[in-house]
């Protein structure tokens, strides 16, 4: 099924059973629906609110790329 980010919703439907949390839920509805370019992107946008804009940053916190 090739889905794509906008289309979570309907993924969301499918594993609202599963245990955890709305939040939980969402972002991991948003991850199956994503396509792998979107889901570098959301990763990316993620390491950036944490404020490790390069790739220097990120080693030094331990991240691996």
């Amino acid at each position: 099924m090739k889905t794509t980010f906008k289309d979570w919703p309907k993924v969301y439907q499918k594993i609202k059973w599963m245990r955890g949390t709305l939040k939980e839920k969402v972002l991991l509805a948003q991850g199956l629906a994503a396509t792998p370019e979107e889901r570098m992107q959301m990763h990316d946008n993620n390491l950036r609110s944490l404020g490790l804009y390069s790739h220097w940053q990120r080693k030094k916190y331990g991240f691996k790329l």
